[in-house]
């Protein structure tokens, strides 16, 4: 009983999700700890539907994306077809007991069918609206298309990864998305505890470019300050590299700038592991970034280094490093987390049963945090496509008669 307490933290908040490929992380944020989310989905279905990869390839199941599966699960399914002035009249008596409205529209969409916030906060005053974008909705890029590739390109990301001048690097999945979620769950919170202390809601814009911008740590500082382009430093000896062992890479922080106490520490872990030509980082030219930088430090240091961490695999390295006090970690792909024993012990990796696959299993992250007095859940497995579409309905006193018209006339899938 205690533990269903605690997880109904959230349990009076009411979160309407109208999102897509962009966005519905935020939301599951708040199902995570209780609250209400209904995912409104458009009579055609959420496009993240039709995004695999897809449990045991199976493309033509709408129910089988797995990227759906776990940014939904825990959430109920609306289907409405808002271009229909029936579908608007359901969608606007649901909004007057929303807390939260988060949407991934593009800017002007709702406003083009009559259902802008102006409009939204007269019914409901506390409404929060937060809209994910991914230039924001004023601008002069607002009405640009946008994808993930492209915020991560305009916020400077895809830049920042890459190594002297070699072309710009992407990181994996969807991280701009990833970003202004995270943001857009932050802000909606904040939008929400005002409206909970003066009865006011607001509108809350957040953009997936300037979300990327903020991870960009003091990159832009760098061309204020200093007039230089910052990019990653992978060429630079020992500082903040990459280097193959004998199972896989493991990345390495042997000195950072000039500090000469790490690269000690450094130079000490190859004494005592009795690495062939170690002497040679006893020169004090490496305590120097402009030889750690040069053709000749980068090539020396790799053949030395690279000598000793092939006869090994990435833990061993990593717990025999972190013994030396050397900044040195492997590098972990999705096999290797999933074995992780930290990650094991704090029960990160939680396994859901899908009746909509046949009882099929899927793991998936678990909390992306830990709280003392409260506790995150999965929760339920992703709805199926209106799965809660008359449940919903009948909670805004339409009757079953109702709802079997509207569901033959193509206004909602039940």
């Amino acid at each position: 009983m205690e533990g269903e307490l605690k997880n109904r933290s959230l349990s009076d908040v009411k979160v309407l999700d109208f999102t897509g490929e962009l966005g519905p992380y935020a939301s599951k944020l708040y199902a995570g700890l209780g609250a209400e989310v209904i995912h409104l989905e458009p009579i055609t279905g959420d496009p993240l539907r039709k995004k695999g990869p897809f449990y045991k390839g199976e493309k033509d199941n709408m129910e089988a994306s797995l990227q759906f599966l776990y940014y939904n699960g825990n959430k109920k399914s609306l289907v409405v077809d808002l271009h229909r002035p029936e579908g608007q009249e359901i969608f606007l008596k649901l909004i007057e007991n929303i807390d939260i409205f988060m949407e991934s529209c593009v800017p002007g969409y709702l406003d083009s069918l009559g259902l802008s916030y102006e409009k939204l906060k007269k019914i409901n005053p506390k409404l929060v609206q937060t809209s994910i974008t991914p230039y924001g909705c004023v601008g002069p890029y607002k009405d640009y298309p946008g994808s993930d590739l492209t915020c991560s390109a305009m916020g400077g990301f895809l830049y920042l990864a890459g190594i002297d001048n070699d072309k710009p690097v992407r990181a994996c999945d969807n991280q701009a998305y990833r970003m202004a979620e995270s943001y857009a769950a932050v802000g909606s919170s904040i939008a929400l505890l005002y409206a909970k202390r003066t009865g006011k809601g607001q509108f809350v814009d957040v953009s997936a470019m300037e979300s990327v911008g903020m991870a960009l740590e003091n990159a832009a500082q760098y061309w204020d300050l200093e007039g230089s382009i910052r990019r990653g430093r992978g060429k630079e000896a020992g500082s903040a590299t990459v280097h193959p062992c004998k199972d896989g890479h493991l990345a390495i922080v042997a000195i950072m700038g000039k500090n000469k106490n790490m690269w000690d520490s450094f130079v000490q872990w190859m004494k005592d592991e009795n690495v062939e030509e170690r002497e040679v980082f006893d020169d004090p030219r490496w305590i120097e970034p402009a030889y750690r930088r040069s053709d000749e430090g980068y090539e020396t240091f790799c053949r030395i280094f690279h000598r000793f961490t092939m006869q090994h695999d990435k833990m061993t390295l990593y717990e025999k490093g972190q013994a030396s006090r050397v900044a040195i970690s492997p590098v972990s792909n999705g096999k290797d987390l999933l074995e992780n024993p930290q990650l094991k012990h704090r029960n990160f990796w939680q396994t859901i049963e899908h009746e909509n696959l046949d009882g099929g299993e899927v793991t998936f992250p678990g909390a992306p945090y830990e709280f003392g007095e409260l506790d995150w859940r999965f929760g339920f497995p992703a709805p199926r496509f209106g799965e809660h579409t008359a449940q919903i309905l009948e909670s805004l006193n339409y009757t079953g008669e109702e709802i079997t018209v509207f569901s033959k006339e193509g206004i909602i899938n039940v």
